[in-house]
């Protein structure tokens, strides 16, 4: 009888280290967080968004005892990659996939409709087809919009420079967050008395031609909310420059790139909203019915040697609001 209860014991104290074993490798599993990050673009916005998500996260991680490993891969402005990207990141069944910018996004969404996505940045996510509505997603994928206060941009530059009649403007009409904020554009440009001169773009190799098929046509350049033209501003500053054609810019990323000054919002606190949204699906949210995060609008962002190399006055009662680049 000793015998059979000791051989019980032991059976019942191996099952107990087999489940104690079980139960902490789930809590250390339970720990470990992968999010993967597909960003299709190298741009300032985009990497302000991205420290802005990370650093809510990390803020949660430390105060849960979590680890948090963020998987980074940048598609370098080809819808081709950004695909090859996440399929490659679906495999890995993330905790959640993060995509950075409007085709990243779509990419995602076409790989996946069980893992959580997570897009930031996306000028119009509902006309993108990413959401079926801004207040309640319906889906496996929700996230941050970033389109940009058209009204403040353009009454700005009418502020400005109150005889400009031309708008010269770059686009690569294959995006469809492009598409979207040009219909915008297209209209707001009315109520200021603009005309807008449009030239297409399908590559950043396109733009110097394309910005100098401008030149005589226009008053102004405006680049627009378009990830190719952004990726490869610095083409379209130079023609701007040499040609003494004044440059404006939607967002702050692109005033430091060289353009004289925008309103827009600030991508890292679009960012931090974006990590909230992360947040709540790592605590078990319902990501279905995650609202889509808008940016804040109506800051004035200005490049002082832009405007001084171009001669630009901005009033003084403009200037005590602005933030300098």
């Amino acid at each position: 009888m000793n015998s059979k209860l000791k051989k019980t014991g032991i059976i019942i104290a191996v099952l107990i280290a087999i489940a104690l074993v079980f139960i902490i490798t789930k809590q250390k599993q339970n720990k470990h967080i992968l999010i993967t990050v597909n960003q299709y673009v190298y741009h300032p916005n985009l990497e302000k968004t991205y420290k802005g998500v990370t650093d809510v996260v990390n803020e949660w991680a430390d105060k849960n005892d979590k680890t948090v490993k963020f998987e980074v891969q940048v598609a370098n402005g080809d819808a081709t990659i950004a695909s090859q990207i996440a399929k490659q990141q679906s495999l890995q069944n993330p905790n959640v996939m993060l995509a950075l910018a409007t085709p990243s996004a779509q990419a995602c969404q076409k790989v996946t409709n069980k893992i959580p996505i997570v897009f930031g940045a996306v000028t119009d996510p509902v006309s993108a087809k990413l959401v079926k509505s801004l207040n309640k997603p319906e889906a496996n994928i929700t996230g941050s919009s970033d389109e940009w206060p058209y009204d403040f941009q353009f009454s700005f530059l009418r502020q400005i420079l109150p005889d400009a009649k031309k708008i010269g403007v770059l686009l690569n009409p294959s995006e469809s967050n492009t598409e979207a904020s040009m219909k915008k554009i297209r209209e707001v440009v009315k109520k200021f008395n603009f005309t807008l001169v449009e030239a297409p773009v399908y590559s950043t190799s396109d733009i110097l031609s394309a910005a100098n098929s401008l030149i005589g046509k226009c008053d102004i350049f405006f680049a627009p909310a378009d990830n190719t033209v952004l990726s490869g501003l610095e083409a379209f500053v130079k023609v701007a420059r040499i040609n003494h054609i004044p440059i404006f810019v939607g967002d702050e990323g692109s005033v430091e790139k060289g353009g004289i000054a925008t309103y827009g919002i600030n991508y890292y606190d679009l960012g931090r909203e974006t990590g909230n949204l992360v947040v709540q699906i790592l605590e078990g949210k319902n990501i279905s019915e995650l609202p889509i995060a808008v940016g804040s609008s109506g800051n004035l962002i200005i490049n002082k040697e832009a405007m001084g190399y171009f001669n630009i006055s901005i009033p003084d009662s403009l200037l005590q609001k602005a933030t300098f680049k």
